[in-house]
């Protein structure tokens, strides 16, 4: 939120003009019917109001604030895995995910992490080579290669699961827990 006098701003869309028709000024003693419109702010389309750079302001553009807190939370995870495990969070994201899944198709593993393949494959990669997981190529269909935890892998994505979660109780600390679940609503509502 950014303040703009005494008014405080909550979106964009609230900098913008006002573009609702102008009531009738009457003079007294007349009626609406022969009163004379009252010359109006110049009128100003949408396009144009979110054009001019009044009106928009990145830091208040929705998008852009989901996404700065979103970043502010990747880099501190991100710095705790690699500090403490080694790790990246795409290899976390990976490994958490068939640590929950059991054994699953790289293809499988995307839509689940938001990682695209390539992304999924390097992770696999690094993952398999420190023993976290292990690749078995599919008996009926050699291309289809499934990824699944070994104990070692399993151990540390459960270590990791509880500290993130703690991670995740000091980030929503100043909400109560009716706030924390309306949040994770809205959230689900923005997909």
């Amino acid at each position: 939120m950014s303040k703009s006098g005494d008014a405080i701003q909550v979106s964009m869309f609230d900098s913008l003009p006002d573009l609702a028709p102008q009531k009738t000024q009457l003079k007294p003693g007349e009626d609406e019917a022969s009163a004379k419109p009252a010359k109006s702010k110049k009128k100003v389309s949408p396009a144009t109001a979110l054009a001019n750079e009044e009106a928009f302001t990145l830091e208040n553009f929705l998008p852009y604030r989901i996404l700065e807190v979103a970043q502010g939370i990747s880099r501190r995870i991100s710095r705790v895995l690699h500090d403490e495990w080694d790790m990246s969070i795409a290899e976390w994201q990976v490994l958490a995910s068939l640590a929950r899944d059991g054994a699953v198709s790289v293809r499988e593993i995307e839509p689940r992490t938001l990682l695209d393949t390539v992304a999924v494959s390097r992770a696999a990669k690094r993952l398999t080579d420190r023993k976290f997981i292990k690749r078995d190529v599919n008996k009926q269909d050699k291309r289809l290669v499934v990824l699944k935890t070994t104990k070692k892998g399993r151990d540390i994505a459960s270590e990791i699961g509880h500290y993130v979660m703690d991670m995740e109780i000091e980030f929503l600390k100043g909400m109560n827990v009716q706030d924390r679940i309306r949040l994770s609503q809205l959230l689900k509502s923005l997909r």
